[in-house]
């Protein structure tokens, strides 16, 4: 296959699964409904533009996995052991949270901002290194 026809189907790639990825977070939060997060700083809303918004970062992080393994990029395991470093001192900083959905609550213990966080820096990364590549095209 042509570098021109590889180029393509690897922007095609990473454009599907972010759209994927928001497409599910638009689901999600119509299918959910009204949310919040509550916690010891009180309670905070959470509306439809956060949900499609971490849709996409999942949707974009999942195409930067992939070509990770792909590549054999061992620095994305930097960026993720960064990312749940910093998850770490949110969870520690914020203390125990809860997701309040339709009259009810679930607790969100430290791991799940740890993924968080992993996730987050790992889509910063696959990110700039996407930026840097068309940069260096056009």
């Amino acid at each position: 296959m042509s570098e021109n026809n590889e180029e393509l189907k690897e922007k095609v790639e990473g454009a599907a699964l972010v759209a994927g990825g928001t497409a599910a977070g638009a689901g999600v939060s119509t299918t959910v409904g009204g949310m919040g997060l509550v916690g010891g700083f009180g309670g905070v809303a959470i509306g439809a533009a956060p949900i499609v918004a971490a849709g996409a970062v999942v949707g974009s992080a999942a195409y930067g996995a992939k070509k990770a393994i792909e590549d054999g990029d061992a620095t994305a395991l930097g960026a993720v052991a960064g990312g749940a470093v910093a998850g770490a001192g949110v969870a520690a900083a914020v203390g125990t949270m809860g997701l309040a959905v339709g009259g009810t609550a679930v607790a969100i213990g430290a791991a799940p901002v740890v993924v968080a966080g992993a996730v987050c820096l790992w889509d910063l990364k696959t990110g700039q290194e996407f930026q840097q590549q068309l940069n260096a095209k056009y």
